[in-house]
């Protein structure tokens, strides 16, 4: 699992998980630039991109409402990201980092 966070907008954030080091298998990412679809949908908001096959991860959709509750809590996204990716011995990260 990755954590990142914009150098210059500290509000941009992206989490993902990695298969065989180079595959993104899913990807949070919240408050960054637009996104388009391949098929030229445009999502503006915060969005969760899952791998599909013979696209890799550039397949976006918006948070799904059901597995994430608050878009504007980014240390929530993180814990409900963790918990929908299925890790089951979550690391030890200092909230501090995400607020």
């Amino acid at each position: 699992m990755d954590l990142w966070r914009g150098r210059r907008n500290a509000t941009k954030i992206k989490f993902q998980t990695r298969g065989r080091k180079v595959e993104i298998l899913a990807r949070l990412d919240l408050n960054g630039a637009p996104h388009t679809n391949p098929d030229g949908e445009i999502l503006r908001t915060s969005h969760l991109h899952l791998y599909r096959e013979g696209y890799g991860d550039r397949w976006a959709m918006p948070l799904p409402a059901e597995r994430f509750s608050d878009a504007g809590d980014p240390w929530l996204l993180l814990l409900e990201f963790m918990q929908f990716v299925n890790i089951s011995m979550p690391p030890d990260i200092r909230r501090g980092l995400f607020t």
